[in-house]
């Protein structure tokens, strides 16, 4: 046959072809084997599920203190003496305590566990957190010395009270709820009973009982390297860091003009000592030619800043905004993840209205718990980035945040805390009686509901906005605040005047402002407050950022208080801390 040429046939590539032919018969269709994955998928931070199984340390933490090494070894009572701010005001350095740590449970330390054949010091203690230094309660920071080997391979780990927390498990409560959230790391936890020996105190002294604790494992270049993630990247804990670029401050470490102090004011650098990734993003972000959705995209893994974000909206924490919380960039990478820290300011709105009937959390709810930051008032200014945290904040609310699941993992929790907390030592500081304390667990769920409810009411109002100190000319008070905006259409604004916090008689009351201020005449020499609030078209209205504590201990949200003098200049107090 002309034409006709003999081919000799591949057996591995025509299996291939007839395999590909029957699976695409059943519906699958095969990927192409070399298929590449972005990029930016060898930086995508991930969390080790491994490391959550279960708790690898024993429940009952026994501390030996008083027996240190140096010259002079503080005592327990010495370590608990002052709180940290004590020390920043003196320049000192807070004291620590060698210590020897041994778990075990209510008989004593245990065979295998950590510290079980110790006799001296391995460890040493100090104060942790500067506000819970200053409790009566405090929590404690424990660094295991070298060559005294690690706890699940942790060096150190944070003994947390949570004092202010009325179960006593929130912050526990989160990180548990984290493991179960793509995209966003959480960090180890558990209950431990501690006790406390004070060697200072004789050769007869015994075990004190300090009720219960959380024990948290910290983030630091451990923690990283305990999830195979790169140590030697750029680490940052938030301490006051709304993403604003504070050139004069974020400066290299090897520039004239660094300062340490100034710089740990905004952000405490944990990792490298190189910040060019830190100051790349925020250049972008404070740059207003970018785009937002670009620069989200470019420097961040969404399911982790979306997640994060919608997790702190549906949980009701209003301590996140510009704290409570790590950036962590690998080497080789622009892309920042956000580590959670610090967890306790969640699920706190029962509980203050059981303190104050008349307590409102202000502007602090919905997306407005990132007014504060740069770049989450820019995400929360763009229409595509809001749709995309909805759809997290969907997701989370029908799974790992639905009320259901949530009640159920604070159930669990509180059949352990609640024997020690009504129970000495832990009793005499309790923030609520039992009764109340099992009323306010059970409405878990309803307040992840409110919270739901709370988000989707924010898109329509009005971003918070901050009242501006009035000014005198010519005898006559003009008041002025910051414009603010909505999502969509026009905002105006009522303004109020009075001699009273509590508004009942008005000097000035004005509406439909279109403005950002106005005049109030000439006032004569006393205290005044002035009201200013943000209507959007939806109907929806929004307070400003400032507030008035009353003589009755209560605040007023969205109050400036400020005075005539007699020689007619205007003064604001200062704002409390």
């Amino acid at each position: 046959m002309i034409g006709y040429q003999k081919r000799k046939v591949h057996t591995p590539l025509l299996i291939s072809l007839c395999t590909a032919l029957l699976l695409s018969g059943c519906g699958i269709t095969l990927p192409d084997p070399y298929e590449k994955a972005p990029s930016a998928a060898a930086f995508t931070v991930r969390d080790k599920a491994s490391l959550y199984a279960e708790q690898n340390w024993e429940s009952v933490l026994y501390l030996c203190v008083g027996n240190g090494r140096d010259a002079v070894a503080h005592t327990w009572a010495q370590l608990n003496a002052h709180s940290l701010s004590w020390y920043a005001e003196r320049g000192e350095e807070p004291f620590t305590c060698d210590a020897l740590v041994q778990f075990g449970n209510e008989e004593g330390a245990t065979p295998g566990s950590f510290g079980y054949d110790s006799f001296s010091p391995n460890a040493t203690i100090r104060l942790s957190g500067a506000n819970a230094s200053t409790r009566q309660q405090k929590s404690y920071r424990i660094d295991i010395n070298p060559g005294s080997g690690s706890l699940s391979g942790m060096k150190s780990f944070v003994l947390a009270k949570s004092f202010t927390d009325p179960f006593r498990f929130t912050n526990k409560l989160c990180f548990d709820l984290l493991t179960e959230v793509d995209g966003v790391p959480s960090t180890r936890t558990g209950f431990v009973h501690l006790y406390v020996k004070d060697r200072s105190e004789g050769p007869d002294a015994l075990y004190v009982d300090c009720g219960l604790y959380t024990m948290i494992e910290p983030v630091n270049k451990r923690y990283l390297s305990n999830r195979d993630l790169d140590k030697s990247g750029e680490l940052y804990q938030a301490v006051n860091f709304d993403f604003a670029r504070h050139a004069d401050v974020l400066v290299q470490p090897t520039s004239p003009a660094y300062d340490r102090a100034k710089f740990e004011t905004l952000l405490q650098a944990k990792g490298s000592d190189d910040y060019t990734s830190l100051f790349t993003l925020l250049d972008a972000v404070n740059d207003g030619s970018v785009a937002i959705e670009d620069i989200v995209a470019r420097y961040f893994d969404p399911d982790n800043l979306y997640g994060w974000m919608a997790f702190n909206i549906l949980t009701g924490n209003q301590d996140t905004g510009t704290e409570n919380f790590y950036l962590y960039s690998p080497t080789g990478t622009e892309r920042f993840t956000i580590i959670p820290w610090d967890l306790d300011g969640t699920f706190r709105a029962d509980y203050e209205r059981l303190r104050d009937a008349d307590y409102s959390p202000g502007w602090r709810k919905g997306i407005h718990l990132y007014a504060s930051s740069v770049l989450f008032r820019r995400i929360l200014e763009s229409p595509r980035c809001v749709e995309a945290l909805s759809g997290y904040v969907e997701t989370l609310h029908a799974s790992v945040l639905s009320g259901t699941h949530v009640a159920e993992r604070a159930e669990a929790l509180a059949e352990t805390v609640r024997p020690y907390l009504y129970a000495l030592p832990d009793a005499a500081f309790a923030r609520v009686t039992e009764n109340n304390y099992d009323r306010l667990l059970a409405q878990f769920s309803a307040q992840i509901e409110r919270n739901y409810r709370a988000y989707y009411d924010s898109l329509e109002t009005p971003q918070p906005f901050h009242i501006l100190t009035p000014t005198t000319a010519d005898g006559t008070v003009t008041l002025a605040w910051e414009s603010s905006s909505a999502l969509s259409g026009t905002v105006h604004y009522t303004v109020e005047l009075s001699g009273s916090w509590d508004f009942q008689e008005k000097l000035l009351d004005r509406h439909l402002i279109t403005g950002t201020s106005c005049e109030a005449g000439a006032l004569p020499a006393g205290q005044y407050f002035v009201r200013v609030t943000a209507n959007a078209e939806s109907g929806r209205s929004q307070e400003a950022y400032e507030h008035y504590s009353t003589e009755k201990k209560t605040t007023v949200h969205g109050v400036l208080c400020f005075y005539v003098l007699p020689d007619g200049t205007v003064a604001v107090p200062a704002p409390e801390l």
